[in-house]
């Protein structure tokens, strides 16, 4: 980032402000290393977020029920007879 960053901005200081060569190898250098600064601090302050928000979809992941899980709470008590919905004797509309 720095290297590309200093030859990039070397040239635009040399081309279009006009410097001399040792002047815009200086203020390319200068400017590569602002760049390369604030890069580095968006990446360092962006780090702690993107593990919190790594390990919050993970304990979500975790929490939530699998297909194994959903099975086996549906069949708990009720056996082979008992309708999905858990509800008995249900087949039929009622008419009240």
């Amino acid at each position: 980032m720095l290297l590309s960053g200093w030859v990039v901005l070397t040239a635009v200081e040399r081309w279009a402000e006009q410097a001399p060569w040792p002047g815009a190898v200086r203020g390319g250098l200068l400017w590569a290393c602002v760049v390369a600064g604030v890069w580095w601090f968006a990446e360092w302050t962006q780090s702690p977020l993107r593990t919190a928000r790594q390990a919050a979809e993970a304990r979500k992941a975790d929490a939530a029920p699998g297909p194994q899980d959903a099975t086996s709470y549906g069949s708990g008590a009720g056996g082979e007879d008992e309708p999905a919905d858990g509800r008995r004797d249900s087949s039929t509309a009622s008419r009240r």
